[in-house]
This record gives C-alpha cells, sequence and structure tokens, in this order.
C-alpha cells in the first residue's frame, strides 16, 4: 500500500484515482511536514508526497519520515511547479510511484548530512534541521580499481574520489552528488540508491504507458527550477551532465516521442556540467541520424524484447545496447562521436611490446589476451568496450601511440564479435621450456640496454626468470 500526502495550499485537492494508493490532501504541508505523523499508518510501505519545491522544508520532512521509520532517501517527492493539472498530473503520481517501488533503499555510507539552510530569514532564526543527501558508493565486489582502473576518479568533477592502494573511496564532504561516476563506472560499481537504472526505466515507463497519447521525456537536475510543459514528463536525475547517449536513447526505446535535457545553465543548477551534456546530446542525434531516424521527428524505435532490460537501457553500458536495439533497421551503420561510452582500439604492431598490460586492465574484457602456439595474443570485441580510455593509460609505450582508442562504433566490425588484433611470438627457456617474454619486449629491452649489456641481453633472451640463476 503506498500513501499519497498532497499540498493544498496552493491547489485544491484532485479528484482522482492511483491504483490502489491512498490519497490524502494536507493543508500547509510543505512547510509543516511534521503533520505526516498522524497521518501515516504505521505499517505503511511506500510514501509519495505531491508539494511545492520553493517553500518544501526537507529536513524537517526527512526527520519526520525517519520517525515513522521511512527510509528518508527513499521518499517519492514530486515538485508540483513541474506538472501541468490533469493527466499531467495523474501520469507523474503514477511514474513517481513506480519509481519509488524500485529505489533498494539506502545505506550508512550512502548517505551525507548537509547543515540547516541559514540563507532565508526563517532559516536564519530558527534551529534548522540537516537534510539527508544521497552520496554514491563503491561496491568493491565488482569495483576494479585493483586491476587499475580509474575513470570514476578521474571523471569527478569535485574532486572526491580517490585511488589509493587499489581501491577507491569517496570523501562525502567533497562530493556534489552529480551522479557522473554512476554512469561513467565502466563494470556498474558505484551506485546512487535513489539514481538506479531499475528507478529511472520504472519511472519513465509509467510516464510513457500512462494514457493513450505519447509525451516526451525531459531530464531535469535536482537544482534546476523548471515550470512544467504540456505533453512531457520531467525526469528528476542529480544532474544533466551524468545522462549517457543511452539514457537519452532509452525513452525512444520505450516509447517516448522525443527526449530533451534541459543544460545545468538553463535550469538554475550550480554544477555547471552543461558542455559536457551538450557533447551527450550531439552523439545521440549523431546515432539517431546514422540509423535513418530523425531526433526531431519522434522516432517510435519498435522495441526488441530479448534486450529490453533495465540494464541494457540505463546500466553501464547503455549506449551499446542502445546501438544493438537500432542495429536491426540499419546494419552497416558507423559513425564517429566525441562523447559516447562506445569505442574502437587499435594496436600499432610496430611499436606494441605484448606486454598485456592493456588486456590486464580492461574492466569489461573488451581486450582480452592469452598464449597460444608459443605467440601471445591480444583480441578484441568492440561489443564490449565502454571507451574509458584505461588500456591506453595503462600502456608503457604510450608516447610512440602503441594502442589508440576512438569513440565510435562500426556494425560490421561489431557483426564479426571478437577478433585479434596482436599476434606476437615468444621464445622458450633452454631449461624449463616456458615461455620468456614476447620477442617485440625482447627486442625493446635490447634498445634499451644497448650493445653493452650482451651478455644480459643473451642470458634474458634464453632463460626465463626462474632459470636465469642456474
Amino acid at each position: 500500500m503506498t500513501t499519497i500526502l498532497f499540498c493544498t495550499e496552493e491547489e485544491a485537492m484532485p479528484d482522482i484515482e492511483i491504483g490502489d494508493a491512498v490519497l490524502i490532501g494536507v493543508d500547509d504541508l510543505c512547510e509543516l511536514p511534521r503533520q505526516i505523523a498522524s497521518l501515516v499508518a504505521d505499517d505503511e510501505k511506500e510514501l509519495v508526497l505531491a508539494l511545492h519545491g520553493d517553500r518544501l522544508q526537507l529536513g524537517a520532512l526527512q526527520a519526520a519520515a525517519r520517525r515513522l521509520g521511512f527510509d528518508p532517501l527513499s521518499l517519492g517527492l514530486l515538485d508540483l511547479r513541474s506538472v501541468a493539472e490533469g493527466d499531467g498530473l495523474l501520469r507523474a503520481l503514477a511514474a513517481t510511484r513506480a519509481r519509488l517501488s524500485r529505489v533498494p533503499g539506502s545505506h550508512p555510507e550512502q548517505v551525507k548530512l548537509l547543515p540547516p539552510d541559514r540563507s532565508t530569514r526563517r532559516g536564519l532564526f530558527s534551529i534548522g534541521t540537516p537534510t539527508y543527501v544521497a552520496a554514491p558508493a563503491i561496491e568493491h565486489e565488482i569495483c576494479v580499481a585493483g586491476d587499475g582502473c580509474r575513470v570514476c576518479v578521474s571523471g569527478c568533477p569535485a574532486g572526491a574520489l580517490s585511488w589509493d592502494g587499489g581501491a577507491v573511496t569517496n570523501d562525502k564532504t567533497s562530493c556534489v552528488a552529480c551522479g557522473i561516476c554512476v554512469t561513467s563506472c565502466p563494470t556498474g560499481a558505484v551506485i546512487n540508491p535513489i539514481v538506479t537504472p531499475d528507478a529511472i526505466e520504472a519511472e519513465i515507463s509509467a510516464a510513457i504507458g500512462y494514457g493513450s497519447d505519447p509525451i516526451g521525456i525531459r531530464y531535469r537536475c535536482q537544482e534546476a527550477t523548471i515550470g512544467f510543459e504540456h505533453g512531457w514528463h520531467q525526469v528528476e536525475v542529480p544532474c544533466t551532465g551524468m545522462l549517457t547517449v543511452g539514457w537519452l536513447l532509452a525513452p525512444l526505446v520505450l516509447g517516448a516521442k522525443e527526449v530533451d535535457a534541459v543544460p545545468c545553465s538553463a535550469g538554475g543548477c550550480s554544477l555547471n556540467n552543461g558542455d559536457r551534456l551538450m557533447a551527450t546530446m550531439d552523439d545521440a542525434s549523431t546515432v539517431l541520424h546514422e540509423f535513418g531516424l530523425d531526433a526531431t521527428a519522434s522516432p517510435y524505435i519498435e522495441p526488441r524484447p530479448d534486450l529490453m532490460n533495465a540494464s541494457e537501457l540505463f546500466g553501464h553500458g547503455s549506449t551499446i545496447g542502445a546501438i544493438r536495439l537500432l542495429s536491426a533497421d540499419a546494419p552497416e551503420a558507423r559513425a564517429s562521436l566525441q562523447a559516447a561510452d562506445v569505442g574502437t582500439v587499435t594496436i600499432d604492431s610496430d611499436v606494441c611490446t605484448a606486454c598485456e598490460m592493456c588486456a590486464n586492465v580492461c574492466p569489461t574484457d573488451a581486450l582480452q589476451s592469452g598464449l597460444e602456439d608459443e605467440c601471445v595474443i591480444i583480441d578484441f570485441d568492440p561489443r564490449s568496450c565502454v571507451a574509458c580510455g584505461q588500456c591506453v593509460l595503462a600502456c608503457p609505450e604510450i608516447e610512440s601511440n602503441a594502442i589508440t582508442m576512438t569513440r565510435s562504433f562500426d556494425l560490421v566490425d561489431w557483426a564479426s564479435g571478437r577478433r585479434e588484433i596482436r599476434r606476437e611470438a615468444t621464445p622458450s627457456c633452454e631449461v624449463c621450456g616456458q615461455p620468456i617474454a614476447p620477442a617485440a619486449m625482447l627486442s625493446r629491452i635490447e634498445s634499451i640496454l644497448g650493445k653493452d649489456d650482451g651478455g644480459t641481453l643473451a642470458l634474458i633472451g634464453r632463460r626465463c626468470v626462474n632459470c636465469r640463476g642456474r
């Protein structure tokens, strides 16, 4: 059962029904949130609140909800300023409830407290209540920082994430909870409890599925103050800078007539990730164009049931999933992009020493290596590459461009699947017969040591590490 509390200070209580939810009108709920203690049953599981964001006392509301046993970050909050009356309100309430049903709940490491707001006259002369804010946390079981991955660290605009000894930590004091680390993590190891793939997919699906008229989906930052517009449903995210090409294409796959996102500068958000968003939106338009779809014409994309799940549409690798959904219409499509999380890796055999570092650090196993027929073989699957660039950063021959990564996709290349991109012979030890090192690596060592160390070179080239003392 879900209780929906509706602030009636400016609007009359709407005569509506939302499934089996209990709808209660409350006067002045925004500024006196402690009223919920007498309105919500002790055994209630979900709580949705339709409020006015400009007057909301969020800290007091969260404190009151927590006393009732609710997770303060697992409340369904709908800002009435961004919702049209009538069907728009019904759609927004249904979508908010759907999203709330898929929010997993927060853990202590995913929560930070903000001090009371003293910027207003009310706040200056009151004790005030701290506000709970979601902060991303790392699931170390699936994090590949131990292999050298630093994608989230390098992408954090606040410098809150750090890599130390093979593990990533988040300084919640510095974290601005923009969500960029969540969508840039190549393995899905960074979790924001209120912005999960399941929750976002549930909200958008519910909004699109309500009623018979097609609607658009507009992403907006949580700090943005944007009025409503008929025919659109607004999806709140921490910052629109976190959006990926996959997140922009996914609503079209689900049946939206069009998709939009509000840049930080236009919405009042202070995080200033507008340039990042613009590059992502340009890439999404490029992808649609390559598949013969005009982004402004609101194409409906026929979904493929075998790929219709939240992990494909909004999880890590969502852009790859979206392109795969589109591929049936243009199997030979290809495009160069500027910010999208899809990539193509190439190796220059004249420079590469076949050290395998690129494969060792690849977080998605797009690059893999192994020994076969006395050769080191490195192969690549473009369908798994998320353009993180870790392979390039780890390459000892980075200054010689031994390995390069471009943000692009080629469906003809994808259709061929995993393919070999480097092969190098590996001499065997004269004592034990085990492989010594790739021949290209031995040549590189020779170029570094020079002719004066001929004896050392001869030994290195004939025996493995374990047998050189014999």
